[in-house]
């Protein structure tokens, strides 16, 4: 394996470099464990049917901003540890796989290794970073599949990630993530198939739960007609969602007669109170706007009647 480092002084250069490979952030997605992207949203991505330049807002900023803090805070806890910031791209040019780990560490009684930076608000560290029975700390797999990239493509002995806890104050949570070379292979394998995909026109199927959008702006619907008549789970469903439906129906009617009787107790007063309430009314301008076009793929189900259903 025959690794490159590419220094970069731009983002923007940074951001290309990354286009032609699977990275260490987004592998986790080919083995069904990054907690949001698809292996579909990664082929979109790569295939260049969306941008790969997400909006630097809210966790993608806080962690920007306070990567410099944890790397301090690691410095504090680790005095023995040379850690060094790191900006380099590291890519494996064969495998088109690719990196750019957080920090360069030197362990005295390890040697080489890096730990990946991720901050985490505290709620969040608590229901998705510990064990629910033992209360251990874990980090999250797909995490675990970036820090075991990176150190592969760095030629690391050790790879660890450090929980940037972050609430009222701060602490940094250091959990090693072991390097087991059966892993190592099995991303690459994945990434291997993934591109030979991408080469022969192929891609994966969407992921129904978080890529409906995605895939109904891209393909939007391929004008045939299924017979599921054999799923045996479907009308189960089926029944259970028009209950629902009715349910949802008969409480938004009760809220809207309720509402009405409010508007009436409060008139054009743009506050009231009640004992353990305050109920605004204030009134709101709504600027006109234009709403871009866009392929959905709505859902519409209709009950036959039976003569109908057995015809």
């Amino acid at each position: 394996m025959s690794v490159e480092r590419i220094p970069f002084t731009t983002r923007e250069a940074w951001l290309a470099a990354r286009r032609q490979d699977v990275t260490a952030s987004a592998a986790a997605a080919l083995l069904g464990a990054h907690p949001f992207q698809s292996a579909y949203a990664l082929w979109a991505e790569k295939t260049g049917h969306v941008s790969d330049e997400a909006d630097d807002t809210g966790p993608l900023r806080r962690g920007r901003l306070l990567e410099p803090v944890a790397v301090q805070l690691l410095l504090e806890e680790r005095p023995a540890w040379g850690v060094q910031p790191n900006r380099d791209y590291f890519r494996d040019p064969a495998a088109r796989l690719g990196a750019t780990p957080d920090t360069i560490v030197l362990c005295p009684e390890r040697g080489i290794g890096t730990v990946q930076i991720k901050s985490v608000e505290r709620s969040i560290f608590a229901t998705k970073w510990r064990d629910p029975d033992t209360r251990e700390v874990e980090v999250p797999l797909g995490y675990a599949i970036q820090a075991i990239v990176e150190a592969h493509l760095l030629g690391a002995s050790w790879a660890a990630v450090g929980a940037l806890v972050v609430s009222h104050d701060i602490e940094l949570a250091i959990v090693d993530v072991p390097v087991h070379a059966g892993v190592v292979a099995r991303i690459r394998d994945a990434v291997a198939d993934f591109w030979a995909m991408v080469e022969s026109g192929g891609r994966p199927d969407p992921d129904w739960r978080r890529d409906a959008a995605l895939a109904a702006r891209l393909h939007g619907d391929d004008g045939s007609a299924l017979d599921l008549s054999a799923d045996n789970a479907l009308p189960a469903l089926l029944d259970e969602r028009a209950d629902l439906k009715a349910r949802i129906k008969d409480d938004e009617g009760r809220v809207a007669e309720i509402d009405s009787e409010i508007r009436a107790k409060v008139g054009l007063a743009a506050l009231a109170t009640v004992p353990g309430w305050k109920i605004s009314l204030r009134a709101v301008e709504t600027k006109a706007y234009q709403v871009a076009a866009r392929v959905t793929r709505p859902i519409r189900i209709t009950r036959l009647k039976q003569k109908d259903a057995a015809a």
